[in-house]
């Protein structure tokens, strides 16, 4: 067991590296470590993920990555499991958190191609990945004047109130020509 885990952590950091370079880090690197430990159901070994954003001297990642370097982490992570888990569906909430503009892009571009292998759903305020979905929800929340209890609620947007939304997520409570104009080009 030792022997294929230490054999499989080779390839598997490498395509996570992969990932990871796509989305704007392209001197990282991802380093899989298999580590004895305590002799448990799951074998002799334990498993530490090393990253460094510039290459050198990797560590534990949990030391050392900030958050939009966690949010690719994650999401070079869960691409893989989408690719090999077999699983139905795959709920983000909120991965790209830390990152913006063009890794928002090239995130929201991942999470769309996840969805050749399984039901994606990404809850996002981001406008470069809300765009890239290919239905939109918003989801709202008030407080009930009544019982002072939160109640939240979702909605499928039509693709004019999708328009308004991504334009929203652009510039604010205001919406500008420019903005809407913008929201048309990131959803064509």
């Amino acid at each position: 067991l030792h022997s294929a885990r230490e054999k499989a952590s080779v390839r598997f950091a490498a395509d996570i590296q992969a990932s990871i370079r796509e989305m704007e880090l392209p001197y990282s690197s991802f380093e899989v470590a298999v580590v004895e430990a305590p002799l448990s159901a799951t074998g002799r070994d334990s498993v530490v993920f090393r990253f460094s954003a510039t290459g050198r001297n990797p560590v534990e990642v949990s030391k050392c990555a900030s958050g939009g370097e966690m949010s690719r982490i994650m999401l070079a992570l869960k691409a893989m499991r989408a690719r090999y888990a077999n699983m139905p569906t795959m709920i983000f909430d909120e991965i790209d958190t830390g990152v913006s503009g063009s890794v928002a892009d090239k995130m929201g571009s991942m999470i769309c191609s996840m969805g050749a292998y399984m039901q994606v759903f990404a809850i996002t305020h981001l406008p470069q990945v809300a765009a890239k979905g290919s239905v939109h929800y918003l989801v709202s929340k008030t407080i009930d004047p009544t019982t002072s209890k939160a109640v939240s609620t979702i909605e499928k947007l039509s693709a004019e109130q999708r328009v308004l939304e991504v334009a929203r997520m652009l510039s604010g409570s205001e919406l500008t020509d420019a903005a809407i104009a913008n929201a048309k080009s990131l959803l064509s």
